[in-house]
């Protein structure tokens, strides 16, 4: 069980695009959720407030939901059953590049997923590692290094993790982007 604020962002493009955060609450099969759309609230952090207020007047009414926080949602020590890599938030996957329409070129990749936000949102990007560029075993090992670098800095706080945001990925990535500012 938990409660949480995840971040959606579905491209503009899409026939389904969404931006906006949404209250979870409850556990892996069922669960209550509500989104708070940054288009109705007007900004992104104006939906983000919405949010936290209907989250904390939820968790009032049902107290058995809360659960202790967990900073940037960093789950020390806890692995999915269906883990296959050893490590928590490391994992194998493929995909097309975007310019593949034929669906041709089928891409390996190890990820390390960094879920981030201070009071429990989470989302959804990762790192990637293309095993056709590093071969198999250093794009495993890369994902790893990448996914302890952040444990250790969620460990740290917030400015730790800022600091390793703007070492990693230099201008390419906001990282108050993806903390509701804005």
């Amino acid at each position: 069980m938990g409660a949480f604020i995840i971040r959606l962002d579905k491209p503009k493009n899409s026939a389904k695009g969404t931006h906006g955060w949404q209250v979870r609450v409850g556990g892996k099969r069922k669960y209550h959720s509500k989104l708070f759309s940054d288009n109705v609230y007007g900004s992104k952090g104006k939906a983000l407030l919405a949010a936290e207020e209907y989250l904390n007047d939820y968790l009032k009414v049902h107290p058995q939901h809360a659960e202790p926080p967990r900073p940037h949602h960093f789950m020390e020590k806890t692995m999915m059953s269906n883990n296959k890599s050893g490590v928590t938030g490391v994992g194998k996957s493929w995909g097309y590049p975007g310019w593949d329409k034929k669906k041709q070129y089928k891409m390996e990749y190890w990820y390390a997923f960094c879920p981030i936000g201070p009071k429990g949102q989470r989302n959804t990007w990762r790192k990637r590692f293309y095993v056709n560029t590093h071969g198999d075993a250093e794009a495993r090992r890369l994902a790893v290094e990448f996914r302890k670098g952040w444990e250790e800095a969620a460990k740290k706080g917030e400015a730790a993790l800022k600091e390793f945001f703007q070492r990693e990925f230099y201008d390419k990535m906001s990282y108050d982007r993806y903390f509701g500012q804005g």
